[in-house]
């Protein structure tokens, strides 16, 4: 462990939570938002291609040494409800069972689609947070 990462809490989690709904017509229709580039979830794109989880993603997720828990907004528990409530998409930080916002829809937003602009949005506002993604 780094001297720099001894100081801070160490996440158990990221759930990344989607504006879009689970099921198989809801991605169905996500993807075809992206082929006719009409606004979806912009966390979604960041994620996701037409069918699956992206493969540069998948390596940044992998990277990061925590498991990343994906929910959509029909799945979200009752007890994370109030801290995500109308902030979706976002990303939340689970460390010893407390739950942190890290990045809101407009600060995913900002990251046009790019998995390293995410990847830096995320390390940065976790240090801000003192917590530790890596």
């Amino acid at each position: 462990m780094t001297p720099a990462r001894m100081d801070k809490r160490p996440v158990d989690r990221l759930i990344f939570l989607f504006d879009a709904d689970s099921g198989a017509w809801d991605a169905f229709v996500d993807s075809a938002k992206k082929v006719l580039r009409i606004d979806g979830c912009a966390l979604c794109q960041i994620t996701h291609g037409l069918v699956t989880e992206k493969s540069e993603w998948r390596e940044c997720a992998e990277a990061f040494g925590v498991p990343v828990e994906y929910l959509h907004r029909d799945e979200i528990p009752e007890d994370l409800a109030p801290l995500v409530e109308g902030k979706l998409p976002c990303i939340v930080a689970d460390h010893g069972g407390e739950m942190t916002l890290l990045l809101d829809a407009q600060t995913i937003s900002r990251c046009r689609g790019s998995v390293e602009d995410l990847r830096g949005k995320l390390l940065f506002h976790a240090a801000k947070h003192d917590l530790a993604i890596v």
